[in-house]
């Protein structure tokens, strides 16, 4: 016998309980284990996605390279993504619009579609080293412009500090 005695249906046992019933039980053991169907009704992509700089405030960027060798400036994304801002040439200037979200104090850079890109951090480096620049990331009103000044320096490798807006 396959099945332990209690779980056996003899004939004397299926005439009185029914052949329908013990069929019925079957089937629906059967399809209890099919995969649960998933919601129906058309696709819809994911809907956070916001576009346009309605409600967000220009803020210009600018980051100067007083380094004697070229700084390369890079945003980090939300979801793993970066962005290439620009290389700078000892003693030039590399300048970018974010858009800040007053509400949640988030800054975006805006896409090639004008989908709001939700930055991270920005990076810039170069032989020197690597460093973050410090984005005030807060609710409320931001500077209209927030500039940046990169030094090399022998102990701290390259360092970039906010010079005012």
């Amino acid at each position: 016998m396959l099945l332990p005695q209690w779980l056996s249906v003899s004939k004397l046992n299926t005439k009185a309980i029914g052949r329908r019933f013990v069929v019925f039980v079957a089937l629906s053991a059967g399809l209890s284990s099919l995969p649960a169907e998933a919601g129906s009704g058309a696709y819809v992509p994911y809907s956070g996605i916001v576009h346009g700089t309605e409600g967000t405030d220009p803020v210009m960027i600018s980051v100067v390279n007083e380094t004697g060798i070229p700084l390369v400036c890079e945003a980090a994304l939300a979801h793993w993504y970066s962005d290439d801002l620009g290389r700078i040439s000892p003693g030039e200037e590399l300048t970018f619009t974010l858009w800040h979200d007053q509400k949640t104090g988030v800054f975006n850079l805006m896409n090639a579609t004008n989908v709001r890109m939700p930055v991270e951090a920005l990076w810039c480096a170069n032989q020197a080293g690597r460093t973050r620049l410090t984005l005030p990331i807060a609710s409320g009103k931001a500077e209209a412009a927030l500039r940046y000044s990169c030094h090399a320096g022998d102990e701290a490798g390259l360092s970039c500090e906010a010079a005012g807006g």
